[in-house]
């Protein structure tokens, strides 16, 4: 976003979409970021990375990102202690650190804004959880130096969310709020204090592993059972199948969150087996008689 012509302005990719996934992919000759990336996850698994802010700042040995292992179909090392991904790039293996990867999403962010202000960007204010320790932000500036940007400030993403709603101007006198946030990864939920436009964050907490991605695992999950259990298929062990499967029930999850979806349509399954797409409108229905 960029803040001209008196308010905030959401800066739309070059698809026009004004929300730009965190996927960072590499091919044979090209590393693609954003929807791009996003788009040819089923075809190249191995090379295609997403959710790798969950890292930031964590040991390898720590539960929780043994937790995310499960569910990714890129490898993960041990550096040291330090989790790093692996990848497969112009015909050799490479090692990333998550602020590496992280650098490369803000840098795409940095062109796509570039290109809509016709001008350098090199400022900018970022937004993180409320929950991130002193380490964690700081792999966040690292990841914005390697990318090019200064970082001007870095607030909670809390205080950003109460800012976009106005609070700081639509309060006259001291007031709490309750903001609620949940994420594609996490959920933050703070208390803030908001007086004569200071905003202070009384209380914060959440689930770093309750997000939109933890539905989309628990839907795979289940499928991945089903299928086991009625056809005596491990699905689980072709992580081609497995993303295929992902992108399926991202978008059932979508379709169901509005309440337009129809029996036999779930964009992105027309390659799936009939069994796969059964046990999909099967879960439908019953979503839909909850």
């Amino acid at each position: 976003a960029v803040f001209q012509h008196g308010k905030v302005e959401i800066i739309p990719n070059e698809l026009e979409n004004r929300i730009t996934p965190s996927y960072v992919a590499f091919t044979d000759n090209e590393r693609l970021i954003g929807d791009l990336a996003k788009s040819q996850a089923a075809r190249n698994p191995n090379n295609t990375l997403f959710s790798v802010k969950r890292l930031i700042g964590r040991k390898y040995d720590d539960p929780t990102v043994h937790a995310d292992m499960k569910y990714w179909p890129f490898k993960i090392l041990n550096d040291n202690g330090k989790p790093k991904v692996v990848v497969q790039y112009r015909d050799r293996m490479i090692l990333f650190t998550p602020e590496e990867i992280c650098s490369m999403v803000l840098a795409k962010m940095k062109q796509i804004a570039e290109a809509y202000c016709n001008e350098k960007i090199s400022n900018a204010i970022i937004t993180i959880p409320a929950y991130f320790n002193y380490s964690q932000r700081q792999v966040i500036k690292d990841a914005a130096t390697i990318a090019g940007l200064n970082v001007w400030r870095i607030i909670n993403a809390s205080t950003a969310a109460a800012l976009a709603y106005g609070f700081d101007k639509n309060v006259p006198a001291e007031r709490n709020v309750l903001v609620f946030d949940l994420g594609a990864g996490t959920l933050n939920v703070s208390v803030l204090k908001i007086e004569q436009g200071i905003f202070e964050v009384k209380s914060t907490s959440g689930d770093i592993h309750l997000g939109g991605e933890d539905f989309d695992n628990r839907m795979v999950a289940y499928f991945v059972q089903e299928f086991k259990s009625k056809y005596g298929k491990d699905l689980s062990e072709n992580k081609r199948a497995l993303r295929r499967l992902r992108i399926a029930c991202e978008s059932a999850k979508s379709k169901w969150g509005t309440l337009q979806f129809k029996k036999g349509y779930i964009n992105g399954v027309n390659d799936f087996t009939p069994e796969v797409k059964y046990l999909l409108e099967k879960s439908a229905e019953s979503t839909l008689l909850l």
